[in-house]
């Protein structure tokens, strides 16, 4: 074979080469591009489902004329329907504290009560807790007002005290003689005037035949609970946004959120809304348990707070 084509065949076998890689090359790239935007859009979309969305939520909302809040955290936004019915004085408060109107007694203060605070208690899979006027970093103590419970709508008043199995209702979380003796006994004898071990004994079987008839609802009475009346209060289920009580009767400004249905917290504490989109940002919020006597430094930061 002549040098001259030897160096033509050499060339076009380099060349086809050449061309063979650059054409490898330039579908590797178009396969990794491609990867590349679906990931992206698997992302965008997965994201649009996990966060929460103001549009998404007013279509939630089971009275478009609610007031609805804006809850930004470390881990996601999410928004809670206000329910100005069933609540109304616990509500018209808890707009004041979100929007800086509330004005903190003995001072001139008004902030926004919870912006920069966090959820300084986590039970993994059952509560969230923030607002305990304790943490606060100012030191900022609101008042408490009555609280907005209707046992009736509740049925805590047709649930009795013991099963047809002598079992005291699971909602009171009676663990022990001593839970039952502190929770039950000793408020039902203060209220029935018996204060000495002789009136107990001469009042026994009246005793006995009371706590036979008592229902949930009279054992939170006897315990301080107070309620109201046509509130139509719902019971606490998961996304349900309620105030805690200071003292039995008297709402405070410290949130729980609920992660499940949480009948122990019925008659307890005031409900003031729910959470209509964003469950998934509280599922993570709620993942971790935070204690804020050891770990305070994991809790979920409320960037803040807004009323829209």
């Amino acid at each position: 074979m002549k040098p001259h084509s030897l160096a033509v065949d050499s060339m076009r076998a380099f060349n086809a080469d050449a061309l063979n890689r650059q054409c490898s090359n330039i579908r590797q790239r178009a396969l990794i591009t491609l990867i590349t935007l679906v990931a992206i859009l698997l992302v965008f979309f997965s994201n649009t489902a996990l966060y929460a969305d103001e549009a998404r939520a007013r279509a939630a909302m089971a009275d478009p004329e609610n007031p609805l809040v804006a809850v930004f955290t470390s881990k996601g936004a999410f928004y809670i329907e206000l329910y100005t019915r069933s609540a109304p004085r616990n509500v018209a408060r808890f707009i004041a504290l979100v929007s800086g109107d509330y004005e903190f007694p003995g001072t001139e203060l008004k902030s926004r009560y919870y912006d920069q605070s966090s959820f300084h208690t986590v039970v993994p899979g059952r509560t969230l807790r923030a607002g305990n006027p304790a943490l606060n970093r100012f030191g900022l103590q609101p008042q408490s007002i009555r609280a907005e419970i209707d046992g009736a709508a509740l049925g805590l008043d047709t649930r009795p005290l013991f099963s047809s199995s002598a079992e005291v209702d699971p909602s009171l979380a009676i663990a022990n003689r001593e839970d039952f003796e502190r929770e039950i006994l000793a408020p039902l004898y203060l209220a029935e005037g018996i204060d000495t071990a002789q009136a107990l004994r001469n009042q026994s079987e009246k005793m006995m035949q009371r706590l036979q008839q008592m229902s949930v609802l009279d054992v939170l009475e006897n315990l301080g609970h107070r309620y109201s009346a046509a509130l139509g209060t719902q019971p606490i289920t998961q996304g349900t946004v309620a105030l805690m009580t200071t003292t039995p009767g008297e709402t405070g400004v410290e949130l729980v959120i609920s992660l499940l249905p949480s009948p122990w917290l019925d008659g307890r504490v005031t409900p003031i809304g729910n959470v209509v989109d964003g469950m998934s940002v509280i599922g993570e919020i709620g993942s971790i348990e935070v204690n804020p006597r050891r770990n305070a430094e994991l809790g979920t930061t409320i960037y803040s707070m807004r009323i829209l």
